[in-house]
């Protein structure tokens, strides 16, 4: 009985190991493959009426710490959209690593938050903490905010410097505003 009942067991697991195998296959048959290691594109969703949706990532694909973040055409699973890739660690507070140059967004010469200051990539360990505001608390909007503040300073928030369809557009901090500027409201996925 325990016998059969083992045999039974590996039945199925090998079953639904193959059906999850099948349909890995079928769902990526069509289109691009996702890498394996697990990132998000951080992108402004409002496309101000100009056709396409803006993401934020290194210039060129630049892996030099200090290089300007900026939005550009989100390029998604193509072998150029790496730049706009970003892996996110920690708990409440985030550091978001590209994944290719494996730095961090931060601040120039990985100083403290400054509002108006131009944000860049650093390494991770002179970079402040992110944290992901959700615009509804209930979690049911996918927009969020990403807020950081330093020490004795109000919270500031990523934010396009301008909403245009530029490939440079540059992201900059700026004092969080509730939601109220387009600039500020980002998505992943």
């Amino acid at each position: 009985m325990r016998t059969r009942r083992m045999a039974a067991l590996l039945a199925e697991g090998g079953l639904a190991a193959s059906l999850r195998a099948g349909l890995t296959g079928i769902a990526h048959a069509s289109g691009p493959t996702r890498p394996g290691a697990a990132w998000d594109e951080i992108f402004l969703p409002l496309d101000n009426g100009k056709g396409s949706t803006m993401c934020v990532g290194v210039p060129d694909g630049g892996t030099a710490a200090g290089a300007r973040l900026q939005l550009s055409q989100c390029h998604g699973y193509a072998p150029n959209g790496t730049p706009q890739r970003w892996h996110f660690s920690g708990g409440r507070f985030h550091q978001m690593s590209n994944a290719r140059s494996g730095l961090c967004i931060g601040f120039p010469d990985g100083g403290p938050p400054v509002s108006g200051a131009r944000l860049v990539q650093e390494r991770c360990d002179q970079v402040p903490g992110w944290q992901l505001v959700p615009q509804s608390r209930d979690a049911t909007d996918p927009l969020f905010q990403l807020q950081t503040s330093g020490p004795g300073s109000p919270a500031l928030c990523m934010a396009a410097a301008r909403l245009s369809n530029d490939n440079h557009a540059p992201l900059v901090a700026v004092p969080c505003d509730g939601f109220q500027d387009a600039g500020q409201l980002l998505e992943l996925r």
